[in-house]
Order: structure tokens, then sequence, then C-alpha cells
């Protein structure tokens, strides 16, 4: 359950910063941490106070594409014990408990000099059994990306399908831009629809688990996300303006809903290129 575009954050500062060839045809070592006032996955708010989010990944070039192995985490920083105002998605045993690790594998690949698609997987784990942190949540998804890479706006559609949990489909729209008119500080705008095909309550059986409460538009993200480098790293930070549309994602914290919520935070990316840049011959 990756906070809401966060794992990429870096990776599309790091992107902004060093042009599109830099780390091409290396095997690159990517490591990055988040903090953010609260955890929100695919418009659901799974934490509403701090956490902190550790992430590591290897790409490999292989085939005329990449593959991608990676492992990310969720930690709630703080202790969540006020049934009032705070709601963990670790059920409050903090501080500093890890909630969730997911590990995902990918392979993207150009398909003409327009489009990239990839097609990976992602597990979910959960390594206590408090709050929504149990076996019963635990699950994998298999999943596809097309993006426009040659086009304005660079538009994304992204399917995810969970094998184990919910059996259903989840996809996203993406329109992204990055402005470079403040120097050393590339600043990328997002525009990002969420879309349930599956993921709803079973009418039928209203007591299965269910990540949203009705198939349809679940929510609208815009972001602005800057990258500003400070040595060997960026550093990264998002904000994110969230329209609900479902009733899930307009959960804020125990007994309050709202159209309009939010998130703010700040990522840490270090990358390492583990092989020599490939020599072109001219």
């Amino acid at each position: 359950m990756k906070q809401q575009m966060a794992i990429w954050s870096g990776v599309v500062a790091l992107a902004a910063l060093a042009g599109p060839d830099r780390l091409a045809g290396q095997m690159v070592l990517t490591t990055d941490a988040g903090a953010f006032n609260n955890y929100t996955w695919r418009g659901v708010t799974m934490t509403n106070k701090v956490v902190v989010q550790p992430d590591a990944y290897l790409s490999v070039p292989g085939g005329g594409g990449a593959a991608v192995i990676g492992v990310w985490g969720n930690i709630d920083a703080g202790q969540y014990d006020d049934p009032v105002n705070d709601f963990s998605e670790g059920g409050g045993t903090g501080p500093w408990d890890a909630t969730e690790i997911d590990v995902w594998a990918e392979y993207g690949h150009p398909l003409g000099t327009t489009f990239t698609g990839t097609m990976g997987g992602l597990l979910y784990l959960f390594p206590n059994e408090s709050g929504l942190t149990n076996e019963a949540n635990q699950t994998f998804e298999v999943y596809g990306k097309l993006q426009a890479t040659g086009l304005p706006l660079a538009p994304k559609v992204s399917a995810f399908y969970d094998v184990a949990k919910v059996d259903g489909l989840y996809l996203e729209t993406t329109l992204t831009h990055t402005l470079q008119a403040i120097k050393g500080f590339p600043l990328t705008f997002g525009a990002l629809a969420g879309w349930s095909a599956g993921q709803a309550v079973n009418q039928n059986d209203p007591s299965e688990i269910a990540n949203f409460s009705e198939n349809g538009l679940t929510h609208l993200d815009f972001s602005a996300t800057g990258a500003l480098a400070a040595g060997p790293v960026v550093l990264a930070p998002t904000a994110h303006l969230l329209v609900a549309n479902d009733e899930f994602t307009k959960f804020t914290k125990p007994g309050v809903t709202n159209d309009v919520k939010g998130w703010v935070g700040l990522t840490l990316t270090w990358s390492k290129p583990l092989t020599a840049a490939p020599v072109t011959q001219k």
C-alpha cells in the first residue's frame, strides 16, 4: 500500500535533475526515505498522523528495457492511542511500529518511440497483528502500466488486479508536467484519478474485505513535487490535494469524513550506479 505516488517522487526528482540519459544502461541501486504527515493509500487514509516510509530498489537493464525489484515499508512514527482523533494502520501500538512491508518487481520496455509498457507484481506483507496489519489483509497484485512518454503531459494508465484479498481491479489515470523555471529546482505537477472496478463492498456479502465502498471514481489527487540536489542526495518536497468521491476515501479520522483532504512530506533519495556506463561507439 504505497503512499500515493510517494515511492516515485524521488525517482521523478532524480530524473528531472539528471536528464534522461545519465543512468541509462546501468545497474543502479536507489534508496529513499520519506516522512509524511499521514499515510494515504489510493485516497484512503491508513494512518492520520506522522509516518516514515523507507524504500530500496535495484534497476537492472536488459532486453532493451529494465527490470526493477524493490522493498518498501511504512512505520507509524508516533503513539496513536487517542480513539477520538487518532487512526493508525497498526492499531496505535507504536511508537516506531513497522506496520507494512511491500515487495515488488517489474519490467519496463519502450514500445516504439512514444510509449513505455510495464508489467509487475506487488506483495503486501504485514509484520504484526494489530489494527489492519494482520494476515487477513496480506495480498498480491499483478499490474500493468502504459505511459505515452513522447506526448505532452506524459499520460499514463495503470491497472492493478488484486488476486487474493478482494479479487478485483483498481485503475489509475495520470498526467504530469515538469517546469524548469527555477534553476536547480524542477517542479513536477501531477493529476491522478483512481477508479475501482471490482474492489467495492460486495452487496451480496458485506462481510467480505473491500478496498472501496462502491465501484467507479474513487478520488482525484493533485500534486506538486520539487527536487533539490544536495550532494549525492535529492530532496523532494511534495504536497497532495485529494478530492474524495468514495465513502472510504472521505474518511479522515474516527467519525470524521471530508470531501477534500491532503498530505505533505519530504523524500530523500540516493542512487548509486553499480556498473559502468555503456560505451557508445561513434
